[in-house]
Formats: structure tokens, sequence, C-alpha cells
């Protein structure tokens, strides 16, 4: 798949434990990956799409991962953060990398993940992280990312 970045130029810093966001946003490439393949898998010549795109929004940060792949049905959707839940093929997915990805947005860092599919476009988790952290989490070790 090709690879597109919209970044915001003004991005202030984000507190946030900068490991375990690398961690999401892996998560949510590699599961990108996998729909573009599952959607081209009998069209060779066809190239895939991912896009990253970060933005403002009052006192949160939004970053979106979009792609080309396969839609999500909404039976899927309404567990696809639930460990151990998988759609893929014995020995290509454990059913962790959204969990981890729900339990450090949402639990971890305040923020919200949500997502968006579209028969025949693909589609969209959309991260919100907050801007500011609940002065009961300042005292947790956290750094800027």
């Amino acid at each position: 798949a090709d690879l597109e970045l919209e970044l915001c130029p003004e991005r202030p810093p984000v507190p946030c434990f900068s490991d375990e966001i690398q961690q999401v946003i892996l998560n949510l490439i590699v599961n990108a990956s996998h729909a573009i393949e599952s959607a081209n898998e009998n069209r060779v010549d066809q190239v895939g799409k991912i896009v990253i795109s970060t933005s403002c929004c009052d006192d949160m940060v939004v970053m979106s991962i979009s792609d080309t792949g396969t839609e999500i049905e909404e039976a899927v959707r309404e567990q696809m953060f639930e460990p151990f839940f998988t759609t893929k093929e014995l020995g290509k997915g454990t059913g962790q990398g959204l969990a981890i990805t729900h339990d450090s947005i949402v639990n971890k860092h305040s923020g919200q993940i949500k997502v968006e599919s579209v028969v025949g476009e693909g589609s969209t988790f959309t991260v919100r992280l907050p801007l500011t952290l609940d002065p009961k989490e300042e005292s947790a070790e956290s750094s800027t990312a």
C-alpha cells in the first residue's frame, strides 16, 4: 500500500506515553494493511492506500488512519475492541492489537477511539487525545509526542 501523511504543522505537544502511542499507530497500520491485502486478494495490479492525518480540535489532538481495504461489518465493530476477538485466520492475528489500542487510548490517556467503515471504500480509525492531563494523572510518568 502507499502511505500518505497529512500532518498538522501547528500540532502542540501531546502529553502521553509515547511508546504506547507508537504501538497504537503500528497496530492500526498493520490492521489497515491486512484489510487492503484482503480487499485486493484477486487483483495483483491494485495498490491500496493508507492515509494518516492529524489535526487539532478544541483541547484535543485528532489522528485518523484511513485505508482502502475491506469494510468492517457492524457486528464486528461491536466486538472489535474485546480481547482475543479476531476475524483473521489462524496464525494471522491474536485479537490483541485493537484491545491494547483501546486500553491505551481510553483508559491510559483519557482519549477516544472510533471507527467508521463504508462498503467499497474502506475504514477510518479516529483517535482523539486530550492536550492536557487530568490533575490526578499529572504525577504519572509521561512524555510528549
